[in-house]
C-alpha cells in the first residue's frame, strides 16, 4: 500500500519533469500557465468524479456482500477508497502551497526554483489523474466480478 503511494508519487514527478522539459524544449508556457489558473478547480472536479465513482462502486460491493454474505471480503477495498480520497485532499493542499510559493516574491528573485515548482505543480495534476485512473479500473474489475 505505502509502496504504491511512493511509486505513484515518483511516477508523477517523473512525468511532471518530462512534461516540463518538453514544454521548455518547445518554448511553450501553455501547460504551466493553464495549471496555474485551473489546477485547484481541476483537482476539486477530479475529487467529485472520484467520489461519485466510489459511491457507485460501494453500491455494487454492497450488492455483492448481500449475495455472498462475506462481510469482510471487501474491507481492504474500502480502506483503499478512503486512502484515495485522503490523497486527493492532500494533493489539493499541496498544490495550493506550491501555487502560493510560485507566485511569491521569493521565487521572482530566485528563479532557480521555478523548474522545481513547475515539475511539482504538474506532478500534482498527474498524481490526481493516476488516482482517477485507479478508480476507473476498479469499476471494470467490479463489473467483471
Amino acid at each position: 500500500m505505502k509502496n504504491n503511494i511512493v511509486f505513484n508519487i515518483l511516477l508523477s514527478i517523473v512525468v511532471g519533469y518530462l512534461l516540463t522539459q518538453l514544454q521548455l524544449f518547445l518554448g511553450s508556457c501553455y501547460l504551466i500557465n493553464f495549471l496555474k489558473q485551473n489546477l485547484i478547480t481541476l483537482l476539486v472536479a477530479l475529487i467529485a468524479i472520484n467520489s461519485a465513482t466510489l459511491s457507485i462502486l460501494l453500491t455494487k460491493i454492497r450488492e455483492l456482500l448481500d449475495k455472498t454474505g462475506q462481510i469482510s471480503s471487501f474491507d481492504n477495498t474500502k480502506k483503499q477508497m478512503i486512502i484515495s480520497i485522503r490523497e486527493q485532499v492532500i494533493i489539493v493542499f499541496v498544490a495550493i502551497l506550491f501555487l502560493i510559493i510560485q507566485d511569491s516574491s521569493f521565487i521572482k528573485f530566485h528563479s532557480e526554483f521555478e523548474l522545481f515548482l513547475n515539475v511539482s505543480i504538474t506532478g500534482c495534476f498527474i498524481y490526481s489523474l493516476r488516482i482517477l485512473y485507479d478508480t476507473a479500473k476498479s469499476v471494470f474489475i467490479i463489473l467483471d466480478y
